[in-house]
C-alpha cells in the first residue's frame, strides 16, 4: 500500500476535494498518538463533515486502511434501503426532523469496532451521541466553493431550509456547521490516512551522512519510506542549506558537539540535544548515549530529572549478551514513567540488531538505515536495521505491537554479509535481517533471543556452529520449542530441486562448508554421484556438471578453470551475478539456481516455524 501522502491516496482525495488535496503534502505527520491507539482499539470510525463532502466516497476506502471484519454502512443508504425511498422523498413527506430520529435509531443499531459514513447534518445533530458511544469521528473537508459547486448541481438533494434562497441556504448552513465542528473532538482526513497506515509504528528516521547528496538522499530516503531525516551537527557544518532538504522530509536537528545553527532552526520539526546539553538551547527531544550499560533502576532514576513534555531518547551499549534483555525492562519503566509516545530506547553495538527489533514497536522513533552501505561502513550505526525492513514489518497485518507477552513471536535469518537475503521478504513479519560478524557467540546470542523469536533462519558462517546436539553436522533453521531449540536442515530439500534442474548423475563441488553437507544427503536420496573439491585441490579445468558454494567475498582459487562445464550458483541477488560473472571469466557457464533452491528450503523453514512453542 502506499504511504498516505503517496499516489493512492492522492487519487482518492482528488476525487472527492480538489481544492484541497495539496494538504496531504502539508500534513505529514498525525498530531494524536491517543487517536491512533483508540483507532487501534476498534472503535466504531464516523466518517463525518458538511454536505457533499465525499464522505461516501472514502467510506470504501477508509475501511480498506482499517482492515475491520465488519462490512462498511453508508447511513444514508442503509435509511434508504429500510424506508424504501430516497432521503431527498423522505424529507419532502416528513419534514428534516424524521430524518434526524432515523439516523439516531439507525446509527444505534451498527455493531461495534463500525466504519460509517453519516449524512451532512449529523454530526451537528448527535455530537453527544458519537461521544457516548466513544467514536472516532474522522472529518472529510470540503471547501466552501466545491460545495456550492455541487449542491447547486444536485437536484436531488432536499432543501434544509426553504424559508431562503438556495444561496442563503448554503451560506449560513456551511458557516454555521463549520463552526460548530471545528470545536468538536476529530481527527482530520490526513490524520486518519496516516493513523491508520501506520497505527502504533514509530517514526522510521534516517540520518543524512557525510558526503552524501543531500536532496538526493533526502528523496530516495521518502520514496523507500522514511518518515524524518535526521540532521547532525557533528557531521554537517552551517553552510549546508536546510530549507530544501525540508520540503522533502520532516527535519530532526541533533545537536552532537556544536549548537544548532540558527538559520536551521525554523525548518526544524524536531530538535534533538544531548542530555548533558539541556538548558543551552530549547528542544523537543532529549538524548542519552550512555557509554556502558545501565541497569533498568538507574536509567528510570536519571531519566525523573528530566522535565516533562519531551521526548526522550535513551542509548546504551547491549553488553554482555545474557544481560541484553535487560533494555526492555528499562523500556517498560521509561515508558511508564513518562507519557508513552514520549519514550524511545535503542541498543547499540555489534551484536545490537535483534535488541533494536525487540524494542521498535513500542518505542517513538525508529533509526534506521538506508541502505547496507550506510549500514555496515558508518562507525557510529552498528546495530541499524534497515529501511526496507522496517518498512515491510510496519505494512504486515500481523505488526508486533502491545505488552511483550501479547506480541507475534519474531522470526529472522542470522548470518554475517546478509544484506542481499530475501527471507524477510517470503517469510510472514515480523521477520528479522540479524546481520552478526563472523566471529559473533552465536550459541549465546539465539538462546538469549529464544524467549522471543519462534526460530531462526541459519546461513554462513554459522551453520557448523549451531549444529551441536542435532543429528546434523550443520543446520539452517532453529525453531523453538519449551526446552530449547529444535535444529533442523531444510536446506537438503534445496540440494534436491537443485541437483534435479542439474540433471546429471555426477556432480563436482567446490566447497567442503555447511551447504556441502545437504548436497552430500540429497545426493544420497537421488542416487547421484557426488566429488568435493576444496579450494587447495580446485586446481586445472574442471568439466561437466559443478555446483558452485563459496561465498561471493571469497576469491576463487588461482588455478581454478573451467572448460564448458555448467556452474550451479547457489547465490541469489547480487551476489549471483558477482559469481557469475567470476564463472565466466574461468570458462565455465553459470546456472542461476539460487531460486531454485531458496524457495524449496524456505518452505520447509515455514512449516517447521508453525509448529514452534
Amino acid at each position: 500500500m502506499e504511504p498516505p501522502h503517496g499516489p493512492q491516496t492522492k487519487a482518492h482525495w482528488k476525487q472527492v476535494e480538489p481544492r484541497l488535496h495539496e494538504k496531504l503534502h502539508a500534513e505529514q505527520q498525525y498530531r494524536s498518538r491517543q487517536a491512533v491507539e483508540a483507532l487501534c482499539r476498534g472503535t466504531t470510525v464516523v466518517l463525518a463533515g458538511q454536505r457533499a463532502a465525499g464522505k461516501s466516497t472514502l467510506l470504501p476506502y477508509a475501511a480498506q486502511l482499517l482492515n475491520r471484519k465488519t462490512p462498511p454502512v453508508d447511513l444514508d443508504a442503509e435509511i434508504e434501503r429500510h424506508v424504501g425511498c430516497s432521503i431527498g422523498h423522505l424529507v419532502a413527506r416528513h419534514g428534516i426532523g424524521h430524518l434526524r430520529v432515523l439516523e439516531k435509531e439507525a446509527f444505534l443499531k451498527l455493531p461495534a469496532a463500525s466504519v460509517v459514513a453519516v449524512g451532512g447534518g449529523f454530526w451537528s445533530t448527535w455530537p453527544e451521541l458519537l461521544q457516548v458511544k466513544g467514536c472516532t469521528v474522522v472529518e472529510v473537508p470540503i471547501s466552501f466553493e466545491t460545495y456550492r459547486e455541487r449542491l447547486l448541481k444536485d437536484a436531488k438533494r432536499p432543501r434544509l431550509r426553504p424559508e431562503l434562497t438556495l444561496e442563503e441556504e448554503l451560506l449560513q448552513t456551511y458557516a454555521e456547521r463549520q463552526a460548530l465542528h471545528e470545536k468538536l473532538p476529530h481527527l482530520s482526513w490526513v490524520e486518519f490516512c496516516l493513523a491508520a497506515e501506520a497505527g502504533l509504528r514509530p517514526r522510521r528516521v534516517v540520518t543524512l551522512p557525510p558526503g552524501a547528496p543531500p536532496l538526493a538522499f533526502a528523496a530516495e530516503a521518502k520514496a523507500k519510506g522514511a518518515d524524518m531525516l535526521e540532521i547532525r551537527t557533528d557531521l554537517h557544518g552551517p553552510s549546508l542549506d536546510v530549507a530544501p532538504l525540508a520540503k522533502v522530509l520532516p527535519l530532526l536537528l541533533a545537536r552532537r558537539g556544536h549548537a544548532v545553527p540558527t538559520a536551521w532552526k525554523p525548518h526544524a520539526c524536531c530538535i534533538d540535544i544531548e542530555l548533558g546539553d539541556l538548558g543551552k538551547e530549547e528542544a523537543d527531544l532529549v538524548s542519552l548515549h550512555a557509554p556502558s550499560p545501565m541497569l533498568p533502576h538507574e536509567a528510570k532514576a536519571l531519566w525523573q530529572k528530566v522535565p516533562p513534555g519531551l521526548l526522550c531518547k535513551h542509548v546504551e551499549p547491549v553488553g554482555e549478551l545474557k544481560t541484553a534483555p535487560r533494555l526492555l525492562e528499562t523500556q517498560k519503566l521509561l515508558r511508564a514513567l513518562r507519557e508513552e509516545e514520549q519514550t524511545t530506547v535503542l541498543a547499540m553495538g555489534e551484536l545490537a540488531l535483534p535488541f533494536r527489533c525487540l524494542l521498535s514497536p513500542l518505542n517513538s522513533l525508529d533509526y534506521v538505515a538506508l541502505s547496507p552501505a550506510w549500514q555496515a561502513t558508518w562507525k557510529n550505526v552498528p546495530g541499524q536495521r534497515l529501511l526496507a525492513d522496517a518498512v515491510r514489518e510496519a505494512r504486515s497485518p500481523h505488526r508486533p505491537g502491545g505488552p511483550l507477552h501479547k506480541r507475534p513471536l519474531r522470526k529472522g535469518i542470522v548470518g554475517t554479509r546478509i544484506a542481499h537475503a530475501r527471507s524477510p521478504g517470503i517469510h510472514p513479519q515480523p521477520f528479522d535481517r540479524i546481520d552478526v560478524p563472523e566471529d559473533a557467540d552465536i550459541k549465546t546470542l539465539v538462546e538469549t533471543l529464544r524467549p522471543f523469536y519462534a526460530g531462526f533462519a541459519i546461513t554462513s558462517p554459522f551453520k557448523r556452529a549451531l549444529a551441536e546436539n542435532s543429528p546434523w553436522p550443520a543446520v539452517n533453521t532453529l525453531v523453538r520449542t519449551p526446552c530449547g531449540w529444535h535444529k533442523d536442515n531444510t536446506d537438503v530439500a534445496g540440494a534436491k530441486a537443485t541437483l534435479k534442474a542439474l540433471g546429471e548423475k555426477e556432480v563436482v563441488v567446490l566447497g567442503q562448508g555447511g551447504v556441502a553437507i545437504a548436497l552430500k544427503e540429497a545426493a544420497k536420496q537421488l542416487g547421484v554421484l557426488l566429488r568435493f573439491i576444496s579450494a587447495k585441490e580446485a586446481q586445472g579445468p574442471l568439466q561437466g556438471a559443478v555446483v558452485w558454494t563459496w561465498p561471493s567475498h571469497v576469491e576463487p582459487p588461482a588455478g581454478l578453470r573451467f572448460e564448458g562445464a555448467r556452474v550451479a550458483l547457489i547465490a541469489y541477488g547480487k551476489p549471483a551475478w558477482v559469481l557469475a560473472e567470476k564463472i565466466s571469466r574461468l570458462g565455465g557457464k553459470p546456472c542461476m539456481l539460487g531460486a531454485t533452491w531458496f524457495v524449496a528450503q524456505a518452505r520447509g523453514q515455514r512449516q517447521l516455524w508453525k509448529e514452534a512453542q
